[in-house]
């Protein structure tokens, strides 16, 4: 409980990669998110419920692969993508000042 305090503290994104449809319950990325902290995941369990396009990021579809490595190759091109594409944009944005200025600071 301690360790898990201290991470959703300092956490600006919550990264979750697992397979899908691996999901078991999804508490910790529950938790970031009650504390304030943007998902990034596999559209899996309560995430796949939750996210709306503006409460963080998805890795990926809901699409199902014929096989795990056709959807490992696919969710890591995903995760890629919205990294350098959404992600280390908000990272790296500044505000008039000169001051970080995107939720991702």
């Amino acid at each position: 409980m301690d360790r898990a305090r201290v991470l959703v503290n300092v956490s600006e994104v919550w990264l979750n990669t697992r397979r899908r449809p691996m999901e078991a319950a999804g508490t910790s990325g529950m938790k970031a998110a009650l504390n304030g902290v943007l998902n990034l995941s596999v559209l899996d369990g309560w995430w796949a419920e939750a996210y709306n396009g503006k409460n963080g990021f998805a890795i990926g579809d809901e699409r199902v692969y014929e096989n795990e490595e056709a959807q490992d190759m696919a969710d890591a091109q995903a995760l890629y993508d919205v990294l350098e594409g959404e992600v280390l944009h908000l990272f790296y944005a500044t505000g008039p000042e000169g001051y970080p200025s995107g939720p991702v600071a």
